[in-house]
């Protein structure tokens, strides 16, 4: 995504945006080189404010590919979709060591609520 701004990242995803066949992946790291204990409360920032569709508090800090996790949030707020949590961990739980962290999460984001239960 470079340096294109979130809206910028909304319009291209509308651009894409098919039927229900449409799968677009959205992927970056959250934190970054924190303590566990740090990481885990600022990657829970994150966490609520993706399943809230809430783009406003989510920066660099929360995650390295902020620009394009909030140009989806704004499509999905425009769609009405809802957020599926499917997992998240950092590498601490994962690697083993907890002095330095890269948090990492996952969510399905749909349009049809039945894909939820």
């Amino acid at each position: 995504v470079g340096h294109a701004e979130p809206g910028q990242v909304a319009a291209v995803l509308d651009l894409l945006w098919g039927g229900e066949e449409t799968l677009i992946v959205i992927s970056s790291d959250l934190s970054h080189y924190r303590s566990y204990e740090a990481a885990a409360l600022i990657d829970a920032e994150t966490a609520k404010a993706i399943e809230r569709l809430d783009e406003e508090p989510l920066d660099g800090d929360h995650a390295c590919g902020c620009h394009p996790i909030r140009g989806l949030l704004q499509v999905a707020r425009r769609r009405h979709m809802k957020v599926l949590p499917l997992d998240r961990r950092n590498s601490g739980d994962t690697a083993g060591d907890r002095r330095r962290v890269v948090g990492y999460g996952a969510w399905a984001f749909m349009q049809d609520a039945r894909y939820l239960s």
